[in-house]
């Protein structure tokens, strides 16, 4: 009674704040209207946490409390004033210089970041994702439940992304001001970030359904979960990300390799199930007529021409790309702030310092599109460390997962879902949205509960 009770108030508390980050966290500006109640909210949800308190479970979840927290404290010191012999000495300072020396204020007291407001943004920003780990952790929320709250966003996602193209470029169901009108966007303001999340969410969908095969439930569930994934990749194939219709072919191909190498599905218990006796005799046919089905869908779509993703890929070359123009410019950045950084946050201002005349144009830059690069101009030799600490803490997870044989599909599962959130930030910036924050905080938190439950076993 009492693990069904916390289960429920898990669902209950990680609903509702997953609701509150679908209207309002799907964008990744800074002056995006929603965030003033996504981060006032955020704040309220801090308090069942808080009252849920267990020092058990925080003991439990230290790597991940630590990374955030990391990065939390090496965000507030970056606001820090230091004096002015300490600061003028920074790399890439000298512009502010010159200007102080014009203005007569070489002697002011100025924080690490070049754009403090902004890095108060960012700071404030981590509101979000830090409420999202606490309230799971306190809640002690299953893997599972994690999972199943992600999957629902998925299909969320891709039902009203289906419904905006269906109702026009004008269509109300567009949740921001500044956003990819006509396209598949969903609960996101980016068609680039809705795509990624859309393939993440078919290999979560895909997970879960394994799972569903294996463990006693509902077999009406087992029903649920395909049609779920053939929603999520109908709309991943609609949307016109070509990031986002790549991942999604990966997340085809690692879903049925996970297939392949999860535990007989009929194991201890065929005997009474006719289907699960003929799927056990006929392991090979299981895998392959979905596979040709799921294959011949996206080659009708790309065939008869519904797939603007493959079209652009067509179309465009990729390195006349604005984000290949750019690595000339984020190398020259990057030489210049890779110890200390030039402070979370700044990079569009900062930019605008490096911006060659040849890239000038009436849309500007606002993120690098390469958030593995980005984050070491803003944050310097400290935040490559924190992600060097956090890869490590992954791939670690997943090898343990990977050892054991009843683990094998799980740790593809996880290594194609990092691998697809990691290959779109070397050309995107999906992590910039709070919801891709709160999520990927709720995916590392379900692979610790998956890796510590394997050892466990």
């Amino acid at each position: 009674m009492g693990a069904c009770s916390s289960a429920s108030k898990a669902w209950i508390f990680l609903g509702a704040f997953a609701l509150l980050v679908v209207f309002t966290g799907g964008a990744s500006r800074f002056d995006a209207i929603q965030i003033v109640p996504l981060r006032s909210l955020s704040c309220l949800m801090l308090i069942p946490a808080i009252y849920y308190f267990s020092l058990k479970e925080m003991r439990r979840e230290w790597v991940l409390l630590a990374l955030l927290g990391a990065l939390a404290l090496l965000t507030a010191v970056q606001l820090v004033p230091l004096p002015p012999s300490i600061w003028r000495a920074l790399p890439g300072r000298e512009v502010i210089v010159g200007l102080d020396e014009a203005l007569g204020m070489e002697d002011v007291w100025r924080p690490l970041t070049m754009t403090p407001m902004r890095t108060w943004n960012a700071l404030g920003a981590l509101v979000v994702p830090v409420a999202g780990l606490l309230l799971a952790i306190s809640l002690a929320a299953s893997a599972r439940v994690l999972l199943h709250v992600v999957a629902g966003l998925g299909v969320l996602n891709a039902l009203l992304g289906l419904m905006q193209v269906a109702s026009g470029r004008f269509s109300p169901l567009y949740l921001y001001e500044v956003t990819n009108r006509g396209g598949v966007v969903g609960i996101f303001a980016n068609e680039n970030h809705s795509g990624i999340f859309a393939a993440c969410c078919m290999l979560v969908v895909a997970h879960l359904g394994i799972r569903s095969w294996t463990d006693r439930g509902h077999k009406w569930m087992r029903l649920i979960y395909p049609a779920a994934f053939v929603l999520i990749l109908l709309a991943a194939l609609v949307g016109g990300s070509r990031a986002g219709f790549a991942a999604a072919l990966g997340a085809v191909f690692v879903s049925f390799g996970m297939f392949a190498l999860a535990p007989s599905f009929g194991k201890g218990r065929s005997a009474g199930d006719p289907i699960r006796a003929w799927m056990d005799r006929h392991p090979a046919v299981t895998i392959v007529l979905p596979l040709i089905a799921v294959l011949m869908t996206v080659f009708s779509f790309v065939a008869l021409g519904r797939s603007s993703a493959f079209v652009d890929l067509l179309a465009r070359d990729s390195f006349a790309d604005l984000r290949w123009e750019l690595w000339p410019v984020l190398a020259d950045m990057l030489s210049t702030f890779w110890l200390v950084g030039s402070g979370f946050g700044s990079f569009e201002q900062v930019y605008r310092v490096y911006e060659p005349a040849e890239l000038l144009m009436p849309r500007y830059v606002n993120q690098a599109h390469n958030d593995w690069l980005q984050l070491l101009i803003e944050g310097g030799i400290l935040s490559g460390a924190l992600l060097v600490a956090t890869l490590l803490w992954v791939a670690k997870s997943i090898w343990k997962l990977a050892r054991v044989n009843s683990g094998r599909a799980t740790a593809l599962f996880w290594f194609g879902l990092f691998a697809i959130i990691g290959g779109a930030s070397l050309v995107d910036y999906p992590l910039r949205t709070p919801l891709f924050q709160i999520v990927c905080v709720w995916l590392l938190l379900a692979l610790s509960r998956d890796y510590r439950g394997h050892k466990a076993t």
